[in-house]
């Protein structure tokens, strides 16, 4: 087979031949056409080439013959002959066709064992967190020679970077997509309330009053954005005190345990934190909506088996932190719940 850089090449070659002719008034399906009678030097032989009678072929060289003002093939003998313009444009137009051939066959079968290939994804720290470790461990066992970049990204807008080709996947928040994108739910994050062990305003349960009335700390990137949470207690006439803002997830656990801040966080990254560290983990005293972390692609790539293939684990990964994210949560109804007193009969 031809290298894929010389039939590129020629395909260019062809493609300025055929541009000189003016190529919008040239119907390309009579391209195979003169490719077959350059290869037969025969009219009915091209004809049985490309599925078509011998009128049709005739047709068609008519119509070439026109279009280039050039015989392009002349009778000699029993056969024909290609013309020297004819002769000019067979290699490129073969290597074009071949080119197109090549590019319309089906997509050939993703075999991450054998795949040697790096994908770009997109993401903020919780995330990374909560999905990454788990997702690299499968593909260092299923796909040894694909890598992972990942990117930060910590905006709840879809990165212009999927639709320009410098990015597989987002993973995170989007508060819509944008055109020509697809979306699939990953997980429900929920928030908790966490405060240092021995926080002397947190002594194992918060109402919303002392809530409110807390030094917080907040994951934002502007300096006036406000969280899910300032939302809600706008419903009960509160407003809090976000005395420190931070850039990542990540840093929230530290800075809570260390000091008299307290935060709403996300419970993917409280919990595990809260193994190492000395974090108070209390239901939240206002009913905040969940958040939808996702998975977002271009439609450039929808088909793509490689693509199909990552997908594929990061939702299977994601199902496993769906089912801690359940657990947790009947573990918080179960804590909340109230306690019946029986009465003892003597």
């Amino acid at each position: 087979m031809m290298p894929t850089g010389r039939i590129f090449n020629k395909w260019m070659l062809c493609i300025e031949y055929i541009d000189a002719m003016n190529i919008g008034s040239l119907n390309l399906n009579l391209l195979p056409v003169l490719d077959a009678l350059l290869a037969e030097r025969s009219v009915s032989r091209a004809g049985a080439r490309v599925g078509l009678s011998q009128p049709a072929v005739s047709n068609a060289l008519a119509q070439l013959r026109a279009h280039f003002g050039d015989p392009l093939l002349v009778r000699k003998g029993g056969g024909m002959e290609p013309t020297e313009r004819a002769l000019a444009l067979a290699g490129p137009l073969r290597a074009a066709l071949l080119a197109l051939e090549h590019g319309l066959e089906p997509a050939a079968a993703f075999d991450p064992a054998a795949a040697a290939r790096s994908f770009t994804i997109m993401t903020n720290d919780f995330v990374a967190f909560a999905l990454l470790p788990q997702l690299l461990a499968r593909i260092q066992r299923e796909a040894p020679r694909v890598h992972l970049q990942i990117r930060a990204w910590q905006e709840h807008v879809v990165p212009s970077e999927l639709a320009r080709g410098d990015a597989d996947l987002a993973l995170g928040f989007h508060r819509g997509l944008t055109e020509g994108h697809h979306a699939s739910p990953l997980f429900e994050d929920h928030f908790v309330f966490i405060a240092r062990q021995g926080h002397p305003q947190v002594r194992g349960k918060i109402t919303v009053a002392t809530y409110a009335k807390l030094a917080h700390v907040l994951v934002s990137h502007h300096a006036t954005a406000r969280g899910a949470v300032d939302n809600v207690l706008d419903k009960h006439g509160l407003t809090r005190d976000v005395a420190v803002r931070v850039s990542h997830f990540l840093l929230v656990p530290p800075i809570v345990a260390n000091t008299d801040y307290v935060a709403a966080l996300s419970e993917v990254v409280a919990r595990p934190m809260s193994a190492s560290l000395p974090l108070q983990l209390l239901p939240m005293p206002i009913q905040v909506p969940t958040a939808t972390v996702q998975m977002v692609w271009h439609e450039r790539t929808a088909a793509s088996p490689a693509h199909l293939w990552l997908r594929r684990l990061v939702a299977e990964t994601a199902v496993q932190v769906a089912g801690l994210c359940r657990t947790a949560k009947k573990q918080r109804e179960r804590a909340s719940a109230p306690v019946r007193r029986h009465r003892q009969i003597a």
